[in-house]
C-alpha cells in the first residue's frame, strides 16, 4: 500500500534518563546534566495484596456466595485486625481499601515500607492465617524506556527493512493485505494526549461526553493528579487523559536526584500502534486499528492492583463498580514493568485475559539483564519483546534470554550507526511538548526502549487478527515465532529473531 505517506515534521528533542534498577520512573529533559546518573532511590511501597481462599472476584459475588451482606463488614474487620497484628511489628497501621478482579484485597499501610520489608510482611501474614491463599506486595511498575537524542521515508526506519535498516519491521507488504480495521488495542500506560495524528483512532469513553477517551484506572488521587468529588476517595473514572507524570527534585513520595519531566509515554506508544495514515506526520503499525487508552501509570508509576483490574476490564471481564467494557481489546500492550518474578496477581489476570481471547504483549525491560527477573515480562503465555537497533542487533540496554519471544525495533544506543544521513536510530512517534503540563499536543519526537519495541509487536498482532479473528493468543505467538527473521548481526537472547510483519500477516491469512 504505497499510498501511505508521512512528510517530515519538526521532531521534539528529548533526553530521557531512567534508573529502572531501583526501579525509578525518572527522565530528564536536555536542560539537565545528562552526563550524571540519577540516584538509585529505593522504591517505597504502601500496599499489599491478600487473596483469601475460595473467595470470588468482588464483594457483591462474595455476599451472594454465602457471606451475608450484614456480616461482610464484620468479616473485613476481623481480617484487618489479623493483618494489623502482623503489621504492627513493622510500625504500620493497616486499612482495607478495595477488592480487585482476582479476588485479592488491597490493604494499605500508613507508612512506606521498602520492598524487602513489604515482602517479609506478606510472608509472615500468609503463615499466620490459614485462610489466606497468598499475600504479596502490591508492586509498582514503571514505563520502559531509555536515554535518547534528537517521519515514514525520513525517520521511520522501524517500519521498513533494507540493507542499511535491517532491524525494521518490513511493514509495507503487510499493509497491502490489511491495516488493522476493526481491531482494538488497549494501551495500559500514562494515558493519552489529544494528538491530531492519533485522536481519531482513540476509543471514546463510555460516558457519552465528547472528547473523552478510555478509562483512568489509577486509584490514588495523588498519583493520578485528579481531585475526586467530595466524599469520593478514588480517582478512577472515565477518560484516560494524561495529566503528566513529572516529579520535583524534593518530592518525598518518589524522589530522584533531578526530579523528572512528564514523559507523555502513553501517547508515544499509542502513536506507534495506530497513528493515522493521513499524509501527515507519522504512521502507525496498524493505522486503521483503534486504541483503547487505559491510564495505569501516573506520578511514581502504577500499582500492580490497578494494572490487574485494567487488564481484566480491557479483555471483557466484569469489574465490580465499573460498567462493562463495550469494546473489548483484541490485544493489550504493556510497555511497563519492574524487577522480580511474575506475581500471582499478574499471572492469574493474564491467564483470564488470554482465555477471553486477548493477546498480551509485554516489554522485556531495559536493564541489560536476563528478562526472567523482569516482571511482568516473565509471566507465562505473554509475548515478551526485546529491542533491536537499526542494524538488527540487540539494543545495548535491552533485556534478553529464554523468556524473550521475539525482538522488534526499539532504537539503538547511539545514532552513529552507519556514517550516513538520517534516519537516526530512534523511534519517532506522536509526542507532546511540555515538561509538566502539555503545552503542544501536535508535535512528534523520539524515544528508545523496549517500551517502543513492544507496540510494534502489538500492532502486528492486530494486523494478524484483522485477517484471521479466530487466532488464539497462543497461535498468534507461535506465528510470530515461526515467521520471525534471523537477526542479521549478533543478537543473543533475542528470542526467535526480529518480527517480520509481512510474513506474519501472510501466515495468519493461512491460519
Amino acid at each position: 500500500m504505497n499510498s501511505i505517506k508521512c512528510p517530515l515534521k519538526t521532531a521534539l528533542a528529548i533526553v530521557i534518563s531512567t534508573t529502572l534498577a531501583a526501579p525509578a520512573f525518572a527522565y530528564v529533559t536536555n536542560t539537565k546534566k545528562t552526563s550524571e546518573t540519577s540516584a538509585q532511590d529505593e522504591q517505597k511501597l504502601y500496599q499489599i495484596i491478600v487473596k483469601y481462599r475460595n473467595e470470588p472476584g468482588n464483594s457483591a459475588e462474595m455476599a451472594s456466595a454465602g457471606t451475608a451482606k450484614d456480616n461482610l463488614n464484620q468479616v473485613m474487620s476481623q481480617r484487618v485486625s489479623k493483618v494489623q497484628s502482623v503489621a504492627q511489628s513493622f510500625g504500620a497501621n493497616i486499612s482495607a481499601k478495595r477488592q480487585i478482579v482476582t479476588g485479592g484485597w488491597v490493604f494499605r499501610s500508613n507508612v512506606a515500607l521498602k520492598p524487602a520489608q513489604m515482602k517479609e510482611l506478606a510472608d509472615k501474614l500468609a503463615k499466620s492465617d490459614s485462610s489466606i491463599e497468598y499475600a504479596e506486595p502490591d508492586y509498582i511498575f514503571h514505563a520502559m524506556f531509555v536515554p535518547t537524542d534528537p517521519l515514514f521515508a525520513t525517520s521511520q526506519w522501524d517500519m521498513q527493512a533494507s540493507a542499511s535498516q535491517a532491524g525494521g519491521l518490513n511493514l509495507p507488504g503487510a499493509w497491502d493485505i490489511t491495516t488493522g480495521k476493526n481491531m482494538v488495542v488497549a494501551v495500559l500506560d500514562t494515558g493519552y494526549r489529544p494528538h491530531p495524528d492519533l485522536v481519531a483512532n482513540l476509543v471514546p469513553a463510555q460516558n457519552g461526553i465528547a472528547n473523552q477517551y478510555g478509562y483512568n484506572f489509577i486509584t490514588d488521587p495523588v498519583a493520578a493528579r485528579i481531585t475526586p468529588p467530595s466524599g469520593v476517595t478514588s480517582a478512577r473514572g472515565w477518560d484516560a487523559l494524561d495529566q503528566g507524570d513529572w516529579t520535583d527534585p524534593n518530592d518525598t513520595v518518589c524522589p530522584s536526584q533531578f526530579g523528572s519531566s512528564s514523559s507523555w509515554h502513553g501517547t508515544h506508544v499509542a502513536g506507534t500502534i495506530a497513528a493515522l495514515a493521513n499524509g501527515v506526520g507519522v504512521v502507525g503499525v496498524a493505522p486503521s486499528a483503534k486504541v483503547l487508552p487505559l491510564r495505569v501509570l501516573g506520578k511514581c508509576g502504577g500499582h500492580n492492583s490497578d494494572i490487574a483490574d485494567a487488564v481484566a476490564w480491557a479483555s471483557g471481564t466484569h469489574i465490580n463498580g465499573i460498567p462493562d467494557n463495550t469494546t473489548p481489546a483484541n490485544v493489550i500492550n504493556l510497555s511497563l514493568g519492574g524487577h522480580g518474578f511474575c506475581t500471582k496477581t499478574s499471572s492469574n489476570v493474564f491467564q483470564q485475559a488470554m482465555k477471553n481471547g486477548t493477546v498480551i504483549v509485554v516489554a522485556a525491560g531495559n536493564e541489560n539483564i536476563d528478562a526472567k527477573v523482569s516482571n511482568p515480562a516473565n509471566c507465562p503465555g505473554v509475548i515478551t519483546v526485546a529491542s533491536s537497533n537499526i542494524l538488527g542487533g540487540r539494543s545495548s540496554y535491552s533485556n534478553y534470554g529464554g523468556t524473550v519471544t521475539v525482538a522488534a525495533p526499539g532504537g539503538g544506543a547511539t545514532d552513529a550507526v552507519q556514517g550516513g544521513p538520517p534516519p537516526k536510530d530512534v523511534i519517532t512517534s506522536t509526542l507532546p511538548t511540555g515538561s509538566k503540563t502539555s503545552t503542544d499536543d501536535t508535535t512528534y519526537g523520539p524515544m528508545k526502549g523496549t517500551s517502543q519495541a513492544t507496540p510494534h509487536v502489538a500492532g502486528v498482532a492486530a494486523l494478524m487478527l484483522s485477517v484471521n479473528p479466530k487466532l488464539t493468543p497462543a497461535r498468534v505467538k507461535q506465528i510470530l515465532v515461526n515467521t520471525a527473521r534471523p537477526t542479521p548481526i549478533n543478537c543473543p537472547g533475542c528470542g526467535a529473531g526480529i518480527v517480520d510483519a509481512t510474513a506474519a500477516v501472510k501466515a495468519a491469512v493461512g491460519g
